[in-house]
Protein backbone atom coordinates (compact mmCIF):
# COMPACT_ATOMS: atom_id res chain seq x y z
CA UNK A 1 0.00 0.00 0.00
CA UNK A 2 1.13 3.44 -1.05
CA UNK A 3 1.00 6.57 0.96
CA UNK A 4 -1.92 7.48 -0.81
CA UNK A 5 -3.77 4.50 -0.24
CA UNK A 6 -3.13 4.28 3.11
CA UNK A 7 -4.06 8.52 3.45
CA UNK A 8 -7.28 7.34 1.53
CA UNK A 9 -8.41 4.01 3.44
CA UNK A 10 -7.48 6.33 7.30
CA UNK A 11 -10.22 8.92 5.98
CA UNK A 12 -13.71 7.93 7.79
CA UNK A 13 -16.59 6.72 5.87
CA UNK A 14 -19.77 9.12 6.50
CA UNK A 15 -23.18 7.79 5.44
CA UNK A 16 -24.54 10.89 3.57
CA UNK A 17 -28.38 11.11 4.17
CA UNK A 18 -28.14 13.22 7.19
CA UNK A 19 -25.75 16.04 5.17
CA UNK A 20 -28.06 15.44 2.05
CA UNK A 21 -30.87 16.49 3.97
CA UNK A 22 -28.60 19.67 5.64
CA UNK A 23 -28.02 20.63 1.39
CA UNK A 24 -31.34 20.64 0.59
CA UNK A 25 -32.06 23.17 3.41
CA UNK A 26 -29.36 25.53 2.96
CA UNK A 27 -31.70 28.44 3.38
CA UNK A 28 -32.09 27.52 7.35
CA UNK A 29 -28.10 27.12 7.96
CA UNK A 30 -26.71 29.43 6.05
CA UNK A 31 -29.24 32.20 6.57
CA UNK A 32 -26.78 35.28 6.03
CA UNK A 33 -25.48 34.46 1.81
CA UNK A 34 -25.69 37.09 -0.41
CA UNK A 35 -27.07 35.00 -3.03
CA UNK A 36 -29.68 32.02 -3.54
CA UNK A 37 -27.06 30.34 -6.11
CA UNK A 38 -25.26 28.49 -2.82
CA UNK A 39 -29.04 27.31 -1.99
CA UNK A 40 -29.52 25.75 -5.41
CA UNK A 41 -25.96 24.44 -5.81
CA UNK A 42 -26.87 23.04 -2.22
CA UNK A 43 -29.62 21.09 -3.74
CA UNK A 44 -27.77 20.36 -6.87
CA UNK A 45 -25.05 18.60 -4.39
CA UNK A 46 -27.70 16.36 -2.51
CA UNK A 47 -28.99 14.66 -5.83
CA UNK A 48 -25.11 14.63 -7.49
CA UNK A 49 -23.29 13.25 -4.10
CA UNK A 50 -23.12 9.41 -3.43
CA UNK A 51 -24.98 7.87 -0.59
CA UNK A 52 -21.66 7.55 1.22
CA UNK A 53 -18.32 9.30 1.19
CA UNK A 54 -14.89 10.33 2.61
CA UNK A 55 -13.58 13.73 2.80
CA UNK A 56 -12.29 13.72 0.04
CA UNK A 57 -14.56 12.33 -2.03
CA UNK A 58 -16.70 15.38 -0.73
CA UNK A 59 -14.18 17.42 -2.01
CA UNK A 60 -14.21 16.21 -5.03
CA UNK A 61 -17.65 15.52 -5.54
CA UNK A 62 -18.21 19.15 -5.01
CA UNK A 63 -15.45 19.81 -7.95
CA UNK A 64 -16.88 17.61 -10.24
CA UNK A 65 -20.83 18.88 -9.40
CA UNK A 66 -18.90 22.90 -10.21
CA UNK A 67 -17.61 21.59 -13.73
CA UNK A 68 -20.77 19.71 -15.01
CA UNK A 69 -22.25 22.69 -14.52
CA UNK A 70 -19.81 24.98 -15.85
CA UNK A 71 -20.49 22.85 -18.90
CA UNK A 72 -23.73 22.22 -18.50
CA UNK A 73 -23.04 18.35 -19.19
CA UNK A 74 -23.03 15.43 -16.91
CA UNK A 75 -19.61 14.08 -16.44
CA UNK A 76 -21.03 10.69 -15.49
CA UNK A 77 -23.84 10.12 -18.08
CA UNK A 78 -22.76 12.56 -20.85
CA UNK A 79 -26.71 13.83 -20.94
CA UNK A 80 -27.29 17.72 -20.73
CA UNK A 81 -28.24 18.91 -17.05
CA UNK A 82 -31.38 20.88 -16.99
CA UNK A 83 -30.43 23.60 -13.97
CA UNK A 84 -30.91 27.39 -13.21
CA UNK A 85 -27.57 26.99 -12.38
CA UNK A 86 -26.12 26.74 -16.27
CA UNK A 87 -24.78 29.22 -17.76
CA UNK A 88 -23.30 31.80 -15.82
CA UNK A 89 -19.81 33.16 -16.29
CA UNK A 90 -16.89 31.74 -14.29
CA UNK A 91 -16.44 33.95 -11.37
CA UNK A 92 -19.69 32.65 -10.05
CA UNK A 93 -18.64 28.83 -9.89
CA UNK A 94 -15.29 30.22 -8.30
CA UNK A 95 -17.71 31.88 -5.52
CA UNK A 96 -19.77 28.52 -5.07
CA UNK A 97 -16.39 26.66 -4.92
CA UNK A 98 -14.64 29.19 -2.28
CA UNK A 99 -18.30 28.13 -0.16
CA UNK A 100 -17.53 24.68 0.12
CA UNK A 101 -15.57 25.07 3.32
CA UNK A 102 -19.08 26.76 5.12
CA UNK A 103 -20.80 24.23 3.55
CA UNK A 104 -18.84 21.00 5.14
CA UNK A 105 -18.88 23.30 8.43
CA UNK A 106 -22.93 23.04 8.67
CA UNK A 107 -23.58 19.94 7.19
CA UNK A 108 -20.99 17.94 8.57
CA UNK A 109 -19.64 16.92 12.07
CA UNK A 110 -16.84 18.68 13.00
CA UNK A 111 -14.13 16.36 12.57
CA UNK A 112 -15.27 15.34 9.07
CA UNK A 113 -15.53 19.14 7.87
CA UNK A 114 -12.30 19.89 9.47
CA UNK A 115 -10.74 16.96 7.20
CA UNK A 116 -12.38 18.46 4.38
CA UNK A 117 -10.82 22.02 5.01
CA UNK A 118 -7.69 20.55 5.42
CA UNK A 119 -7.83 19.13 2.33
CA UNK A 120 -8.62 21.98 0.97
CA UNK A 121 -5.78 24.11 2.28
CA UNK A 122 -3.26 21.16 1.55
CA UNK A 123 -4.54 21.34 -2.44
CA UNK A 124 -4.11 25.04 -2.25
CA UNK A 125 -0.07 24.54 -0.90
CA UNK A 126 0.85 22.17 -3.34
CA UNK A 127 -0.77 24.22 -6.12
CA UNK A 128 1.29 27.24 -5.06
CA UNK A 129 4.06 24.82 -5.01
CA UNK A 130 3.67 23.51 -8.16
CA UNK A 131 3.26 27.00 -9.86
CA UNK A 132 6.43 28.74 -7.95
CA UNK A 133 8.91 25.93 -8.18
CA UNK A 134 11.58 26.45 -10.73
Amino acid sequence: MNEDEQVLSDEQVLLMEEPKQKLMRLEELIPTTASNLLYDFGRFLADYLNPELVPSGFLLGCVLALHDLEKGVNGFTGEPIRNNLIGYPPMIYAFLRMEIPHIADVIFPIEFATDVKNLIEETKTQMHNELTKE
